[in-house]
């Protein structure tokens, strides 16, 4: 099902359909509903008719004030934009290529943790929708992997889909890199500094993030509590995404 789920644009590498997951309870989510997606500030004329042509018409962005100043955002004026920065504080400087790997997930749930109101508000835009929507950061893989891996969680989506679903960002690094040598030749050569680590999507990093969650807040719905999302938006989630 990942062959289905990527959807092949110009100018961006890592748009995907979330539809098609299976919940614990025998439910799946509807395809077409919800996007996830690196970021969409590049897209060429025919990618957003292309996007349009999939029914997006709300977009979320993650990414920082100091990112969405310094590259624009989504391209067509026709939908609804929602700056929803996960993180606002973005370091100017990648970290030093040799800097060592955190230990796994406590990164994201650093993130989640100072991001909550944005989460809360990101799943109530995405809850609240009459048509597809796309959440989206940077690369598509750290923010937007956390974002995605709580979406999924909150409808049930067991934990191996969720990490399997994460791990699909590492698809999208060569094509990503092959686009930037071609089009962004200093960018390209920035990211050959960044650490090794940086790059990867590893499955133990995304279960290791749903597992520090779970013993701080005794559960994703606990975590969810604390940013603000209650039983009647979960429930609208389940109506709009999954299928009867």
């Amino acid at each position: 099902m990942a062959g289905d789920r990527h959807v092949t644009f110009e100018a961006c590498f890592n748009f995907r359909d979330l539809g098609g997951y299976e919940t614990i309870d025998g439910r799946r989510l509807r395809w077409g509903g919800v996007f996830r997606s690196d970021t969409l500030h590049r897209l060429t004329a025919s990618d957003l008719d292309r996007a349009l042509q999939l029914g997006v018409r709300t977009v979320i962005d993650l990414r920082s004030s100091a990112e969405l100043d310094r590259t624009g955002r989504f391209g067509a004026s026709d939908v609804a934009f929602h700056h929803l920065p996960l993180e606002d504080e973005i370091p100017a400087e990648p970290p030093p290529h040799d800097q060592p790997e955190p230990p796994p997930g406590v990164g994201y749930a650093k993130m989640a943790t100072a991001g909550r109101g944005a989460v809360g508000d990101a799943l109530r835009v995405i809850a609240e929708g009459d048509h597809a929507v796309v959440f989206h950061c940077a690369a598509g893989k750290d923010r937007t992997g956390v974002l995605a891996a709580l979406l999924l969680s909150t409808l049930g989506v067991p934990d191996e889909a969720i990490v399997a679903d994460y791990h699909l960002s590492e698809r999208s690094l060569v094509p990503a890199m092959a686009w930037a040598e071609a089009n962004e030749p200093e960018w390209a050569t920035l990211m050959t500094t960044f650490p090794p680590w940086l790059l990867r999507a590893p499955t133990e990093t995304m279960q290791a993030f749903l597992t520090i969650l779970r013993d701080r807040h005794g559960s994703i719905g606990g975590y969810l509590t604390d940013a603000g999302v209650d039983g009647r938006l979960v429930d609208r989630l389940r109506d709009r995404l999954l299928e009867p």
